[in-house]
């Protein structure tokens, strides 16, 4: 008795006739089985599954861009690796900055020259973007006033533009006005080592070739640590889109190889990518 109770169907439904249209939408409970039955029916007992791509082909997805995961190998130059001294002095930079920033964020004044030093940008509109940060110098009291979403969404559009080697090569044009704080916000000398004056920053002649490393750069002083995982994927793409432009620099290009290894030395020791870096042991 109790076996044939259990195996008793708790909700007796009919099996659809030959009558039943499966295109019709269902209007009853009963309706809505009847299609379940019929779907199931359509379904073959022995399902194979499809040959995967082959690892060449597959990719790490992040948003705007993409890298195949196996393309994206060190065969630089040597004498374009940076030393381990090198690296260590540069994170070092970094760490300390960060440590700047973040006192500087539980400080009285940050509140007050958050005020002063807003900057309305439309992050609907990527032109814009590029115009702004193509013209302007990244200072992190204006980064500051940016909530961590929006430089996540520019962080996005910055490793597009650097991928582009002709939008890399931009110039600013603008003149800019004088920071509030520069020990603080002027981080752009600290990442171009080739720039010796706020002045050759300025000029309007297509000297300041490195903008969107500089950007790049400032981004990741001031993103507030934990990061979502696809932010984590944004940056090894920037790290390996470096290690790709890195690829393509000859020997004598050790100026414009120093904003690339920054972004990757800061990236694999910093943000946990240690895969992706120089000197890993």
């Amino acid at each position: 008795m109790e076996v044939d109770m259990i195996q008793k169907p708790a909700l007796a439904v009919d099996p659809p006739d030959a009558n039943f249209n499966p295109d019709l939408t269902p209007e009853t409970g009963e309706q809505y089985l009847q299609k379940v039955m019929y779907e199931r029916g359509k379904c073959p007992v022995v399902v194979c599954a499809e040959k995967p791509q082959s690892l060449h082909q597959q990719k790490t997805l992040s948003g705007l861009a993409a890298l195949p995961t196996d393309e994206v190998k060190n065969v630089a130059h040597r004498a374009l690796i940076p030393t381990r001294e090198w690296e260590t002095m540069q994170n070092q930079k970094f760490a300390e900055l960060r440590d700047t920033i973040t006192s500087y964020r539980g400080s009285a004044q940050y509140k007050e020259n958050l005020q002063r030093t807003h900057v309305f940008l439309n992050f609907d509109d990527r032109k814009h973007l590029h115009e702004y940060c193509a013209n302007n110098l990244p200072y992190v009291s204006i980064l500051l006033s940016i909530p961590q979403r929006n430089l996540e969404i520019l962080l996005e559009y910055l490793h597009e533009w650097l991928q582009d080697s002709d939008q890399s090569s931009s110039a600013a044009s603008q003149q800019q006005d004088e920071p509030s704080d520069p020990e603080l916000c002027d981080v752009a000398a600290a990442l171009t080592p080739s720039v010796t004056s706020k002045e050759e920053l300025h000029r309007g002649d297509g000297y300041r070739r490195d903008w969107i490393p500089q950007w790049i750069y400032a981004i990741l002083a001031c993103l507030i640590k934990p990061l979502e995982p696809y932010i984590h994927s944004v940056l090894r793409d920037i790290a390996k889109t470096c290690i790709t432009l890195r690829n393509e620099l000859k020997q004598e290009d050790e100026a414009k190889v120093l904003p690339l290894n920054l972004l990757i030395s800061i990236i694999s020791k910093h943000f946990n990518q240690c895969d992706l870096g120089d000197n890993i042991a």
